[in-house]
């Protein structure tokens, strides 16, 4: 095997698939990448068993080929060459990589050992914008649930019907929901699967930015994502996600709109002197939005935000860093905020539309 490229789209893949490996003792091999070189395209291959991606890096091959070598050496080493052209060449089962006056060797292994990417049978697939889909991907994520009691809250969960697509993602202390509609998503039938949240945050990470379309198929509990540039496939997660339809409230009591930056300073600053329990109180009264926190280690704070008021008064206290992922995630200067009872769930969204709902629950103090 010998090619050339550019060492910028060469580390991307490195360090795209790099995050792909695992960390088997008994399978060393899974810490390694795949790299191929046939035609003019040079594919850099990682996989942990349970997801894996195939990244494709334009080249001028001059001798195809395929080596496996370590996924964070080669990252490491193709990070520090700088933005130049690099030159690739399989030696005896290594991998010999040179710029200009430098000039490095990375110990290989047998390309035969690395497993074998599955091949996904589509059974259903949609098109999505990539960018649209990744921002999206970004404001579900902070709502994955981290415990593995209740699997499928481990995941994001996708939904296609016709020309929307929605994304949920629940911790049972805060639900996050994302509606894109999108005429040419193509999809025939309803889709519904549980995407695991390592592979949904590398899909965001991956995706970020680019403007072009990505398809999205469906197996036999696999998922397949591709692109101009490579695929990802990954395992999805067994199981229905839950009907959270319920407990998004439609009517409240208590409805305000606030100055988005204003509100995530005041949080920011009462952040500091929450107790361990992480609560920040959010008093709405005719005079605004005041935002207190009390620590009898550290001290007090009370602040308050502009608000238009409509409705009763009413006090709730809530984990800061739950509040700060919803009020992040939303776009627009000014955000909506309703609630009813101390002890129901509250709701944010943006002032001009809907496409993003989320949903948190009040810390019961008492």
């Amino acid at each position: 095997m010998k090619f050339s490229c550019a060492t910028s789209d060469f580390a991307r893949a490195a360090g795209i698939a790099e995050r792909f490996c695992g960390k088997n003792i008994a399978l060393p091999v899974l810490a390694q990448v795949l790299i191929e070189a046939d035609g003019d395209i040079v594919s850099v291959t990682g996989t942990n068993l349970e997801h894996a991606v195939v990244w494709r890096v334009p080249a001028r091959v001059s001798r195809n080929g395929k080596v496996c070598v370590p996924a964070r050496t080669l990252s490491s080493l193709l990070q520090s060459f700088g933005d130049q052209e690099v030159r690739v060449e399989e030696e005896n089962g290594s991998l010999r990589l040179a710029v200009k006056e430098r000039d490095g060797k990375v110990n290989g292994m047998p390309a035969d050992e690395f497993p074998l990417v599955p091949t996904v049978k589509k059974m259903q697939s949609f098109t999505v914008n990539a960018g649209v889909f990744s921002q999206n991907l970004a404001r579900i994520l902070p709502a994955v649930s981290a415990s593995e009691f209740k699997p499928e809250l481990t995941g994001v969960s996708l939904r296609v019907d016709a020309d929307t697509m929605t994304l949920a993602a629940t911790d049972t202390f805060r639900l996050g929901e994302c509606g894109i509609t999108d005429r040419s998503l193509g999809s025939e039938e309803a889709v519904s699967c549980i995407i695991p949240e390592r592979t949904a945050t590398e899909m965001m990470r991956i995706l970020d930015g680019q403007t072009g379309k990505v398809t999205v198929s469906l197996g036999e509990n696999q998922l397949l994502v591709e692109c101009d540039d490579g695929k990802i496939i990954s395992r999805l997660i067994d199981g229905n996600f839950p009907d959270y339809r319920a407990i998004i409230p439609a009517q409240f009591s208590t409805s305000a709109y606030v100055k988005k930056n204003d509100l995530i300073a005041a949080i920011r600053s009462a952040s500091i002197f929450a107790s361990k329990l992480q609560e920040v109180t959010l008093r709405f009264s005719p005079t605004g939005l005041e935002i207190a926190a009390s620590n009898p280690d550290v001290g007090e704070y009370r602040t308050t935000c502009q608000a238009a008021l409509t409705g009763k008064e009413i006090s709730m206290s809530f984990n800061w860093r739950y509040i700060m992922d919803g009020i992040q995630a939303l776009d627009d200067e000014e955000i909506f905020f309703g609630c009813n009872k101390e002890s129901s769930p509250a709701l944010m969204r943006n002032k001009s539309h809907q496409a993003y709902t989320y949903v948190v629950m009040p810390i019961r103090l008492t």
